[in-house]
């Protein structure tokens, strides 16, 4: 339980960490890999009350992340500031309940193709309900980051969070198939399969934003 705290914890602290203003945006493409690491354990694990353990463990995460980021809606209104941090990370850790039971009913590709559509349709709800708040929508991460995102005048923002989940699953699928990969030369390229994921959108955003800007010169 320790660990799997631990775990949660930095998992809060990767994601707070990761936003705008003072944030380090590229946090965030294994912000979510403790937390996904820790669901995984519980589920295989022999523990009773496995929905109760990751909701409280999700929810630690997602309380940090809401409280790091916005806590200054306190400054406004002391209500406003609790509603937004405590029912936010409500609704984030009801979904990773619902990605964890998932594993055990449909295969783990299935599973994580759930989860990406459950975060994208809430991020999607959460833009059009009476208490919109899409500040924490993951695609918004890189908002001080423009050269990053120049390709989100294809996808809108929720490309950005598929990008981002999908980076999160990977590195996580990695670090446990590891002790299973004895060839240097397989970890080699799926390890490069990670990077060029990340890397090669960004280089086509700056490819875009280095033409845009010669386009307006002339």
């Amino acid at each position: 339980m320790k660990k799997n705290l631990i775990l949660s914890i930095l998992s809060g602290l990767l994601l707070g960490f990761s936003w705008p203003t003072k944030g380090q945006s590229l946090l965030i493409f294994f912000s979510l890999v403790p937390l996904l690491i820790l669901i995984r354990r519980v589920n295989d694990s022999n523990k009773k009350y496995k929905n109760t353990i990751t909701f409280f463990l999700s929810y630690l995460s997602f309380f940090l992340w809401n409280l790091i980021t916005t806590w200054w809606i306190y400054n406004s209104t002391e209500f406003g500031a609790s509603f937004a941090i405590l029912v936010n990370s409500s609704f984030y850790s009801l979904m990773m309940v619902i990605y964890r039971i998932s594993l055990n009913i449909i295969p783990k590709i299935t599973s994580e193709i759930l989860l990406l559509s459950m975060w994208i349709s809430f991020e999607k709800f959460h833009l059009n309900w009476d208490f919109s708040w899409p500040w924490l929508n993951l695609g918004n991460v890189f908002s001080d980051s423009i050269y990053f995102i120049q390709w989100y005048e294809y996808t809108g923002v929720f490309g950005g969070t598929l990008w981002i989940i999908v980076v999160n699953l990977l590195i996580t699928n990695l670090i446990e198939k590891w002790g299973e990969i004895f060839s240097r030369k397989e970890i080699i390229l799926k390890a490069l399969t990670v990077i060029s994921l990340v890397i090669i959108p960004i280089i086509f955003s700056i490819i875009i934003y280095k033409s845009d800007t010669h386009s307006d010169k002339e």
